[in-house]
């Protein structure tokens, strides 16, 4: 008589590892594809496990998706907030928050289209945690700017919010061409430092430029000979 042996176990991942493959296949699909084009049985496949294995981690797609988002703005605002550390200066305290954007736009393109055209319109995206964590992002920017202020480095005549909003609009706008248009890459440098020029000297020319201050020199020289001869 043969020796009876008991078929092995399945090794079960742990739940924390469970849900980090997940959300790495999620994020990789919605990136890639979408919300709305991608399919709760790709990410499934993509993590390892079965669809059924995705709703005892997630209660629907949409759950998942606010996951994925989460993880990416946490680790924005981290790296954000670490690029500061250090930082001296309201001219290098933009460029590093600025420079920070940009290259997250471009290191996870898939993912912020999402943002832009799937994400914002969701109706209940004002109440929600990625809307949350989007301000927490953008207060960033709003505390360098108070900064700014209180050292005298920017006007105090302007609101905070609305240069911060001025900035990432601008930002906004140049990532939306690169996602919806055949415009020229967007050279990173220069974007930066023409929305710092902007922001720290505004729009006007300086008040003097030098043709002025030559014609100006040459009336002062001519008021102080008028004096001298009378």
């Amino acid at each position: 008589m043969g020796i009876e042996t008991t078929p092995p176990s399945r090794t079960r991942q742990p739940k924390a590892v469970r849900e980090s493959d997940i959300l790495a296949a999620a994020y990789r699909i919605f990136s890639e594809k979408g919300y709305e084009k991608a399919a709760m049985s790709e990410i499934a496949k993509g993590a390892g496990v079965a669809e059924g294995t995705i709703y005892k981690h997630f209660s629907n797609k949409q759950d998942l998706l606010a996951r994925v988002i989460a993880g990416f703005y946490k680790k924005l605002i981290d790296n954000t907030e670490n690029s500061l550390i250090g930082t001296k200066g309201i001219e290098n305290q933009l460029r590093a928050v600025i420079a920070r954007h940009i290259h997250t736009f471009f290191e996870d393109i898939g993912l912020c289209r999402l943002l832009l055209q799937e994400v914002r319109p969701l109706n209940n995206y004002p109440h929600s945690e990625m809307h949350q964590l989007t301000r927490r992002y953008s207060e960033i920017l709003l505390r360098v700017i108070q900064e700014g202020i209180t050292t005298k480095e920017i006007r105090d005549d302007i609101s905070p919010k609305t240069i911060r909003d001025m900035i990432f609009g601008c930002l906004e706008h140049a990532g939306w061409n690169v996602l919806t248009t055949n415009a020229p890459p967007i050279d990173r440098d220069k974007l930066t430092n023409e929305i710092i020029t902007i922001t720290l000297n505004g729009l006007a020319p300086p008040a003097t430029e030098p043709a002025d201050f030559d014609r100006n020199l040459q009336r002062l020289e001519q008021l102080v000979n008028r004096l001298e001869n009378n």
